[in-house]
């Protein structure tokens, strides 16, 4: 956006960083999962291949970042704990 008639947008940035020393615990909450659940007929409450796949996701997750030291579920979110000395996107929270 240098020298463009949008420079103005960098007032408006805000800093959004994470405290330093701290842990960073991202939350992927599922969306429309009843119907998902349903659409495969999956048996309430723990459905095997449903818990099968949601872990295998968070497993390909945590194979990408490697600052992710803890991911755990529950329900139909999973939340991915990242390292507190973690520089991943410079620490921002947006």
């Amino acid at each position: 956006m240098a020298k463009s008639k949008f420079e103005y947008v960098k007032q408006f940035d805000v800093d959004d960083s994470c405290l330093q020393n701290c842990w960073i615990v991202v939350c992927v909450d599922g969306k429309a999962f009843q119907k998902f659940t349903n659409a495969h007929y999956y048996m309430k409450p723990n459905d095997e291949r449903g818990l099968s796949l949601m872990t295998k996701a968070a497993q390909q997750v945590m194979g990408e970042f490697s600052e992710i030291v803890l991911a755990y579920g529950q329900s139909d979110e999973y939340s991915f704990v990242f390292h507190k000395d973690s520089k991943l996107y410079s620490r921002r929270s947006s």
